[in-house]
Protein backbone atom coordinates (compact mmCIF):
# COMPACT_ATOMS: atom_id res chain seq x y z
CA UNK A 1 0.00 0.00 0.00
CA UNK A 2 2.30 2.58 0.48
CA UNK A 3 4.67 1.60 -2.67
CA UNK A 4 2.86 4.90 -4.36
CA UNK A 5 4.22 6.99 -1.42
CA UNK A 6 8.17 5.67 -2.21
CA UNK A 7 9.61 8.22 -4.35
CA UNK A 8 13.63 7.28 -3.51
CA UNK A 9 15.72 4.28 -2.21
CA UNK A 10 18.90 4.26 -0.81
CA UNK A 11 20.31 1.12 -0.96
CA UNK A 12 23.75 -0.25 0.96
CA UNK A 13 25.52 -3.58 -0.94
CA UNK A 14 28.08 -5.57 0.31
CA UNK A 15 30.48 -7.58 -1.41
CA UNK A 16 29.57 -10.75 -0.33
CA UNK A 17 26.43 -12.61 0.21
CA UNK A 18 26.19 -15.81 2.59
CA UNK A 19 23.94 -17.84 2.60
CA UNK A 20 20.05 -18.83 1.25
CA UNK A 21 18.40 -15.67 2.99
CA UNK A 22 15.13 -14.52 2.79
CA UNK A 23 13.20 -13.63 0.34
CA UNK A 24 12.53 -9.59 0.38
CA UNK A 25 9.95 -9.68 -2.16
CA UNK A 26 7.20 -12.23 -2.39
CA UNK A 27 3.87 -12.72 -4.36
CA UNK A 28 2.93 -11.18 -7.44
CA UNK A 29 5.37 -9.28 -9.75
CA UNK A 30 4.82 -6.12 -10.75
CA UNK A 31 7.68 -3.70 -11.38
CA UNK A 32 8.07 -0.05 -10.14
CA UNK A 33 10.84 1.91 -11.79
CA UNK A 34 13.31 3.68 -10.63
CA UNK A 35 17.11 5.43 -11.98
CA UNK A 36 20.24 5.45 -10.49
CA UNK A 37 20.73 8.90 -9.37
CA UNK A 38 23.74 8.51 -7.41
CA UNK A 39 26.40 6.10 -6.61
CA UNK A 40 28.81 6.06 -3.92
CA UNK A 41 31.78 3.27 -3.70
CA UNK A 42 34.09 3.36 -0.67
CA UNK A 43 37.23 1.55 -0.02
CA UNK A 44 36.23 -1.44 1.95
CA UNK A 45 34.25 -1.88 -1.50
CA UNK A 46 30.70 -1.28 0.49
CA UNK A 47 28.39 0.53 -2.18
CA UNK A 48 25.68 3.22 -1.70
CA UNK A 49 23.37 3.85 -3.94
CA UNK A 50 20.61 6.34 -4.27
CA UNK A 51 17.84 5.63 -7.03
CA UNK A 52 15.03 7.81 -7.77
CA UNK A 53 11.50 6.88 -8.98
CA UNK A 54 11.11 7.39 -12.98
Amino acid sequence: MLLPEIDELIIKSYPVVAGAGIPVFDGEFDPTLFAVAERTSFANDVTITRFTRR
